[in-house]
């Protein structure tokens, strides 16, 4: 199967990454192991990735710490976290920090496939391009009026439209009209184009 969802494997763990980044190529993903966990970053600056996978314990830095990043950065990536040392606590902090899944080294791969198709289906990942793109102009409304600390109320009392409308946008529901795309980007001072692009976490255009 050509699922051609790319996703980044992020384990210090040389025989494991191999491993894993086997798996998901024979999967039908487009992959990429890295072993340095300091890399990230600078792979994600340079490539869209909608999906990492990230160990939990490495060395430099904690797979904690990297997920805090990423997500500061890119709060539209997938992230799940792989751990051989699972513990309560750790599995709190990834949830609260947003982590979409929290697997046990070793698992079973079925429980990994499982955790891929939920992450597909929830980050959109899947489906038709329109499907997609409702998606991403939701994620961008939510990240950027949560950004500007603006509820959903303020930004209904703003544009003129119904919070109920706002509610379902952000949600993926349904897609925005241009002009409603007008209103918000009026409202929120970006270019209508930046609720339309599709990359991941990317920084808000803001009109001069």
């Amino acid at each position: 199967m050509d699922r051609g969802i790319k996703i980044l494997v992020v384990d210090d763990d040389k025989d494991y990454n191999q491993y894993l980044t086997k798996f998901l190529t024979d999967e039908g993903y487009v992959v990429r192991g890295i072993t340095e966990p300091m890399d990230t970053l600078p792979v994600l600056e340079g490539e869209k990735y909608p999906i990492v996978i990230l160990d939990l314990k490495m060395p430099q830095t904690s797979g904690t710490e990297l997920l805090k990043e990423i997500k500061a950065r890119y709060q539209n990536i997938c992230v799940i976290i792989l751990t051989g040392y699972p513990s309560f606590k750790t599995a709190v902090e990834a949830m609260k920090l947003d982590a979409f899944d929290y697997l046990k080294k070793p698992f079973d791969l079925n429980d990994l496939r499982k955790a891929l198709n939920n992450a597909q289906k929830t980050y959109c990942l899947v489906g038709s391009s329109k499907d997609r793109l409702k998606s991403s102009v939701g994620k961008n409304l939510k990240s950027l009026r949560k950004s500007k600390k603006i509820t959903q109320k303020q930004l209904a009392s703003r544009t003129g439209l119904s919070p109920s409308l706002l509610s379902q946008i952000e949600n993926g529901q349904i897609a925005a009209s241009l002009a409603t795309l007008d209103k918000l980007s009026s409202a929120l001072n970006v270019k209508i184009a930046y609720f339309l692009d599709e990359e991941t976490g990317k920084p808000a255009e803001t009109i001069p």
